[in-house]
């Protein structure tokens, strides 16, 4: 009778577990929220930015709104070109731009279903979000690592280094949205 109880106490504690894990908001769910936010605010659906920590390098996305979130990181080969687009507001084609070259290599693609930030399980009945790197490796977080051939500690660490790396675009994409915001 012990054993039974003690098991039955275990396994309540490891569902708990998992629930808390389940439950628990993503690094980019705030940064996310605010983009969206500011997008809506400024009737935008496109955005774009020079990555301040990566020369050469920007990031745009694409808004769908109550939809998705589109987020694109690249580098571009003619850094003048982006820089006259973002500086005379043509988001769309800086956009598009960093999504037509032909080499992914360096590419790190988002697609926010929902555009509230990562999720590592989507919840019952709910999209899932995914991420694609190089063009090549794409991860879709419907927590069924085993159908992408991954662990699920490498289902995990995929997500927390994808989830922290869209939390800092977005905050880049953020920061220069609230630029928009203090301009009279």
């Amino acid at each position: 009778m012990i054993r039974f109880i003690l098991a039955a106490v275990i396994a309540l504690l490891v569902a708990l577990a998992i629930a808390a894990v389940a439950e628990e908001p993503s690094q980019s769910a705030a940064p996310a929220a605010s983009v969206r936010v500011l997008l809506d605010q400024l009737k935008m659906d496109t955005i774009a930015a020079r990555d301040p920590d990566q020369p050469g390098r920007y990031v745009a996305a694409l808004y769908t709104q109550d939809s998705q979130l589109l987020v694109i990181s690249a580098p571009y080969t003619v850094p003048a070109v982006l820089d006259r687009l973002i500086a005379s507001g043509k988001y769309m084609e800086a956009y598009l731009n960093l999504q037509a070259v032909k080499d992914h290599s360096s590419h790190f693609f988002v697609v926010d279903l929902l555009a509230d930030g990562l999720k590592r399980v989507p919840a019952v009945d709910q999209p899932f979000d995914s991420t694609t790197i190089d063009g090549t490796v794409t991860v879709s977080f419907d927590g069924k690592w085993g159908d992408q051939k991954l662990s699920e500690a490498g289902y995990n660490a995929m997500f927390a280094r994808d989830d922290a790396r869209y939390a800092r675009l977005l905050t880049i994409l953020a920061n220069e949205l609230r630029k928009k915001t203090t301009i009279p």
